[in-house]
């Protein structure tokens, strides 16, 4: 029997492979489509970027609602619990729009899935493009509406192969870094999130967002951006200028972090001391800032996880490792406030008016508003001042600015040497 009896046929030059074949069959059985219950012959076509073969079809608002899975996960053989798209947003304008349309009996096109059935078999349609269309299109099924809707079915996908697709049709200009950081995370494993969840940055059953938010839960380029850091402090020397880092986003995976990540030993108990001691100062931070009635700004909240802060207090964990005395002032930092207290660990209000007079502008917000070395450097200068020299644990306002003008300090003697040698 050829294919073509079958309900389909190739049409590319690239045959498929038995497999293949097998799940374009069962694909047909199982999900009902429009040209099927037409007689008409489905072409099967072949994506040579991704080298996988793909067919595209219509079917009902009904099968919609009882086929697809919009919690599609990147290898369903490590776990079904984190799905690999971005979480579902239903207060925008944009899915408000959608959802009138699929009332008005719209037909979306171009959903993109992958036919699965190792997991939630009863779902077989794993949505990778278009989960925000698939809500709408449910919610207009439920109100009566059954009109027909364009699907790209892929079959027998490799992880690599679901990554790039799931990847290539979640870039957008409405899609964010943090979610493509995330979808490579899972490509790399669970390692970080499973530590991440250990240390309490992140619940039992909770993966990184997939934007930066005000929720306070941490995205990938901040477990990253810590994680790094911390290694690159253990090779630092106190005194002299360091240069923490915020790992990239979105463009691929950082370097640094692809480096540190291939030599980590996740279950190294200094690693996991210094995860617990950065997600107690967070959680603090959030609790008092959103706690009291005045100055319950959400960046004073979040500031512990704003990326130059991960950096710069990563960096001074892995810089006063050797130190166990400065590594106790560093890390009793949320130990700093009274315990019955309105006061944040962090001081935010205080950072946001230092300022090195003649030096900084007028439009400078204070300490960490910005993410350059400058920025990085002062905020570093003031963990390890707060570590290793300050008389009193805690941030000040004084302590703010002589991290600022001790970091001016030391570029300026850098530069200067720098020139010398130069002579």
């Amino acid at each position: 029997m050829s294919t073509e009896d079958q309900g389909f046929v190739i049409v590319s030059d690239t045959t498929p492979g038995e497999d293949v074949l097998s799940k374009i069959r069962q694909f047909l059985k199982k999900v009902p489509t429009v040209e099927a219950n037409r007689g008409v012959v489905l072409p099967v076509y072949y994506d040579r970027k991704s080298r996988a073969h793909y067919l595209i079809c219509h079917i009902l608002g009904e099968a919609v609602k009882s086929k697809t899975d919009i919690n599609a996960v990147l290898d369903p053989t490590e776990t079904e619990e984190y799905k690999l798209n971005r979480d579902i947003y239903t207060d925008t304008y944009a899915y408000q729009i959608m959802q009138v349309d699929a009332l008005l009996e719209r037909s979306f096109e171009d959903i993109v899935s992958e036919y699965v059935t190792s997991y939630r078999p009863s779902r077989p349609l794993k949505i990778f493009g278009g989960q925000h269309r698939v809500m709408a299109i449910n919610e207009a099924f439920e109100k009566g509406v059954n009109s027909p809707h364009g699907v790209r079915v892929y079959f027998d996908l490799s992880t690599d192969q679901r990554l790039e697709i799931a990847t290539v049709n979640n870039t957008s200009i409405a899609v964010s870094n943090d979610l493509l950081d995330r979808m490579q995370e899972e490509w790399l494993g669970q390692e970080l999130r499973t530590w991440c969840q250990e240390v309490g940055f992140l619940r039992g059953d909770q993966n990184f967002a997939d934007k930066r938010n005000s929720s306070g839960i941490p995205t990938v380029r901040v477990a990253r951006t810590l994680v790094v850091n911390y290694f690159k402090g253990k090779h630092g020397e106190v005194g002299s200028v360091h240069d923490p880092k915020v790992c990239q986003s979105g463009a691929g995976i950082d370097q640094d972090y692809e480096s540190v990540r291939s030599e980590l030993d996740w279950d190294d108990e200094a690693l996991t001391v210094m995860g617990t001691e950065f997600s107690r100062l967070h959680r603090l931070q959030r609790e008092r800032v959103t706690g009291r009635d005045t100055d319950t700004h959400q960046e004073f909240a979040n500031k512990v996880i704003h990326p130059f802060v991960v950096a710069a207090w990563g960096y001074a964990a892995g810089l006063l490792e050797s130190d166990s005395k400065s590594l106790k002032a560093h890390y009793g930092l949320a130990d700093s406030v009274s315990r019955s207290g309105k006061s944040d660990p962090m001081n935010a209000k205080a950072l946001s008016t230092a300022r090195l007079k003649g030096v900084d502008p007028d439009t400078y917000r204070g300490l960490g508003a910005r993410i350059n070395k400058i920025e990085l450097g002062r905020m570093l200068e003031l963990f390890i001042l707060q570590a290793t020299k300050a008389s009193r644990r805690g941030i000040t306002t004084k302590l703010a600015n002589a991290a600022i003008q001790s970091f001016e300090a030391k570029k300026a003697q850098q530069l200067a040497a720098k020139a010398i040698r130069n002579i």
